[in-house]
């Protein structure tokens, strides 16, 4: 797939700049193809319009090189956002304490969805979610999608 050959051609390199790379979509729309690029600074993971121009610049000249996609398209490069994706098991260490939604695959407990505050990683590796009914323990490969709570981050980060 050329999402993981982007990615995977980019980790790297965006690591010793200073950032996390978060996602990395392709966007077929109306004959047009657009490459999303996520990031956020791996020191403070903050992101500003800077940050995105830099590493506009910097990831334009990987892909010049690399040539990972052989038609035109348009690069956007932006920050994860207060719904930032969790897209590594890392982020779920990272984000301990943050208030997220996990969709899981395969229903549990009747449900797909579920919203609660993340507990860390164990151990095994198993991702520790504390809603308000029950705590939860969850194997990465289980998880189809999982963000930031927006109204928590909101709330918290104190956003106007």
């Amino acid at each position: 797939m050329i999402e993981n050959n982007i990615k995977d051609l980019l980790f790297t390199r965006l690591k010793v700049l200073g950032y996390h790379l978060i996602r990395v979509k392709v966007i077929n729309a109306s004959g047009k193809k657009t490459l999303q690029i996520m990031a956020e600074r791996i020191k403070d993971r903050e992101m500003d319009i800077k940050d995105c121009t830099f590493l506009s610049k910097q990831i334009s000249s990987y892909l010049e090189v690399d040539d990972p996609i052989s038609s035109s398209y348009i690069l956007e490069v932006s920050s994860g956002g207060l719904d930032r994706p969790l897209t590594i098991l890392d982020d779920y260490k990272w984000l301990k304490g943050y208030k997220v939604k996990i969709i899981l695959k395969e229903p549990f407990m009747g449900k797909k969805s579920h919203i609660g505050f993340l507990r860390g990683v164990d151990e095994k590796n198993l991702i520790i979610l504390k809603t308000d009914e029950f705590e939860m323990n969850i194997d990465f490969p289980e998880i189809d999608k999982a963000n930031i709570d927006i109204n928590w981050a909101i709330e918290n980060k104190q956003i106007k």
